[in-house]
């Protein structure tokens, strides 16, 4: 059953020459629970930032980076290939191309009559308004550790974890490419919303001390998933670039 507009809160914040529109599906995640363990957590962080309580400086402060701006370490493309390989064959990255979220968004292009199949962030919307697993997107979040702020794309909750996916649109010849070069970027994310998470009362939530968070970069052809953990190993073992 498709949501409607009531079930949605929405704030706008202007973050630089941008305008986010955060909006969260309140009644998506009350079905999905918002009483005990990482989704009351969730809960109580996007009420902090429906309510406006965030620290919007960060966002236009120049000592601060997009985590969009993110990149990995030079390398040549044959180390690059190989480094992307290395994930893979690790389990570090999990490739699918026919998970929920990739029939989802497939479906939502078909609805619209969108033979490209790389529609923009717009389509994001049909998640909130027609997806059970979806919160919330746009999500705001910041590390004033790391001196970064971004906008988490698309949170859902499924298999017992918090989704935080970031939507890559492009040609199936460019996505190896586009996805490994968002790996930083979405890492960063799952980082992020981690530590805002454990900065709630968890244990009045009943929460383990870590939230399972998984990160997901997708589009039309395929999605990549990976553990929030990504971030603090690439950064500790130098391979993000002037952070």
């Amino acid at each position: 059953m498709a949501n409607t507009s009531d079930d949605i809160v929405r704030r706008d914040y202007q973050h630089g020459r941008v305008a986010y529109a955060f909006q969260w599906n309140k009644m998506n995640h009350q079905n999905l629970g918002n009483k005990t363990g990482d989704l009351a957590s969730l809960w109580a962080h996007l009420s902090t930032i429906h309510s406006g309580k965030i620290p919007e400086n960060l966002f236009s402060d120049p000592f601060f980076k997009r985590a969009s701006r993110l990149r990995l370490v030079t390398m040549s493309a044959a180390k690059k290939v190989g480094f992307r390989k290395q994930l893979v064959r690790s389990g570090s990255i999990i490739k699918k191309v026919d998970d929920d979220l990739v029939q989802k968004i497939r479906e939502y292009h078909r609805t619209r009559n969108d033979l490209t199949y790389c529609a923009d962030h717009d389509i994001l919307k049909d998640f909130l308004y027609h997806d059970q697993q979806t919160i919330a997107i746009e999500v705001p979040v910041w590390s004033e550790r790391y001196k970064v702020t971004g906008h988490i794309d698309l949170v859902r909750y499924i298999d017992g974890c918090i989704q935080v996916c970031d939507y890559k649109p492009g040609s199936l010849e460019s996505t190896q490419r586009r996805f490994t070069d968002s790996i930083p970027q979405v890492s960063a994310y799952g980082e992020m919303m981690a530590h805002h998470l454990v900065n709630t009362l968890r244990s009045a939530f009943d929460a383990p001390l870590l939230p399972k968070i998984r990160c997901c970069i997708f589009d039309t052809h395929s999605s990549w998933h990976f553990g929030a953990e990504m971030f603090v190993q690439l950064y500790e073992t130098g391979y993000l670039e002037d952070l």
